[in-house]
């Protein structure tokens, strides 16, 4: 139950169905969620351990935002993991590999004419994931795993403020993967760095990318 619990609260949560600063009620939620208070107050104490929501005496239950100091971590953090990922991918991925990147960008090339926004993130965050699968490295595939849902709510927060951004998006992917096919290492890691920082400009200064 306390799985459950933590598990569709998340949701909620990376979903935007939760958005920042929306304030919960322990009573609500385990109403909502047709369960005792009890797994509700587990699941919002993990959360709020690993950052989701803020509980205080004060405020109460409140979902919390990712501040300036968040995003500029976590976009670190990604840089310094997929940009080693794509230039050690670069020239060896086999021909299954291939297939399965080239797939997915023409999915999310559909997902876009189809103006179909969610399922287009869902393949943006499945395609950063592939490449780091490709490693077969569990330490790389753990951490990006702790990073799943921020990078969810990263891609939902740049397609928000900036509605133009998703067919930029698109092509910048598709400059990365030939480059690693191509295997040119350092092209790739470096249009990768471009691609995670054109995401984080957007966040951080959205009134320059407003149309």
């Amino acid at each position: 139950m306390q799985t459950r619990a933590y598990n569709e609260l998340r949701r909620l949560i990376v979903s935007g169905e939760f958005p920042p600063g929306t304030f919960l009620s322990e009573r609500q939620l385990a109403l909502q969620l047709e369960m005792s208070k009890t797994p509700v107050h587990v699941a919002l104490e993990r959360l709020e351990a690993e950052g989701f929501v803020t509980i205080s005496a004060q405020q109460g239950i409140v979902v919390r935002g990712m501040s300036v100091e968040d995003i500029v971590d976590h976009y670190e953090l990604r840089e310094a993991i997929e940009c080693w990922v794509v230039r050690r991918l670069a020239g060896k991925l086999d021909q299954k590999q291939r297939q399965q990147l080239m797939e997915n960008l023409q999915a999310q090339k559909s997902a876009l004419h189809q103006d179909d926004l969610r399922q287009l993130m869902l393949l943006d965050e499945q395609m950063h994931f592939m490449l780091g699968a490709f490693m077969q490295n569990r330490e790389i595939m753990s951490a990006m795993e702790r990073l799943r849902d921020k990078i969810h709510q990263v891609i939902l927060r740049v397609t928000d403020s900036d509605r133009s951004r998703p067919a930029e998006s698109i092509q910048e992917h598709e400059a990365i993967i030939a480059a690693v096919i191509d295997g040119d290492a350092e092209k790739a890691s470096a249009l990768m760095a471009e691609h995670l920082e054109a995401g984080k400009r957007r966040i951080l200064n959205p009134e320059r990318f407003s149309r």
